[in-house]
């Protein structure tokens, strides 16, 4: 049995009055967690996903409600190490917020108190927060065919991979199918925990989505201030071979892939890496 997921989309105009140096992710989840103390009870475990996903800001996008580009700190390389490119923060942006459908339905109720403009202290910024719509976008995303021989993952937002093999918290930057997806498979079989049987399992199923030998030349680092620190992630796009031509696995693989671009992949997702989306080729 899955665990039943909805997603949300809500237009936000924000202003800050300084330029913004922590990843846009935390000034989502802050303008949540100001709204839904109890979330925060929710904070996801090792070896257990959370069961919310907050993505960061971005542009909108060319069609309604459509995600655009990413707005977010980022360091670039320079002659003397890394250096932090803040974002100016003044416009209308899109957020994404997806997850166990009890939580972010909640969340978008709470949400309609911001169409009275609030003010939130995020590091060493006073953030305004105005809600201008929002829509639940869970049809949109669910319920599509995968079709074809391939598949196109986005990474929207930067991607932090857990090693589903290990304990170990070094950062993971393979886009095998089975690390990529293994956090949405979690949510599809209603197991929100890690187990050897569960990871067998999926390794079946996601392991029929073969990675190109080409994804290294359509994938990037992307480095964003995170807690202090300068945390990596991966952005652009990974395409993947479906290896089969059973249609009951296909709309397997396709049920698991709705279900990324709804609750996001990876770790940190409540912190707003892993937004994806995903498309048939």
């Amino acid at each position: 049995m899955s665990i039943a997921v909805k997603a949300i989309r809500a237009i936000l105009e924000v202003e800050a009055d300084a330029p913004i140096s922590v990843y846009t992710g935390k000034l989502v989840k802050t303008l949540l967690y100001t709204l839904f103390k109890e979330l925060r009870l929710y904070r996801g475990l090792r070896g257990v996903v959370s069961p919310i996903h907050v993505s960061p800001l971005f542009t909108p996008g060319r069609r309604e409600w459509e995600l655009g580009e990413l707005v977010a700190p980022r360091y670039r390389r320079g002659g003397e190490g890394p250096a932090l490119q803040p974002v100016e923060l003044g416009g209308e942006y899109i957020v994404h917020i997806g997850g166990e459908a009890g939580l972010v339905e909640r969340a978008g109720r709470l949400l309609e108190r911001v169409k009275t403009p609030l003010q939130v202290k995020v590091g060493d910024a006073l953030v305004v927060y105005r809600l201008l719509g929002e829509r639940d976008v869970t049809g949109d995303l669910a319920g599509r065919e995968l079709g074809g021989d391939r598949v196109t993952i986005y990474f929207k937002a930067p991607a932090r991979f857990f090693n589903v093999y290990t304990a170990s918290r070094l950062p993971k930057f393979s886009v095998s199918a089975p690390e990529v997806l293994m956090t949405p498979y979690m949510f599809y079989r209603g197991q929100p925990t890690m187990t050897g049987s569960l990871l067998l399992e999926a390794g079946r199923l996601l392991g029929l989505l073969v990675e190109t030998y080409y994804v290294h030349t359509t994938l990037k680092p992307f480095l964003v201030p995170f807690n202090g620190t300068r945390a990596p992630g991966i952005v652009g796009k990974a395409t993947y071979i479906v290896d089969t031509r059973d249609d009951g696995l296909k709309a397997r693989l396709a049920a698991v892939l709705s279900t990324a671009e709804i609750v996001g992949v990876g770790e940190s997702r409540a912190n707003g890496f892993g937004t994806v989306a995903w498309a048939p080729k």
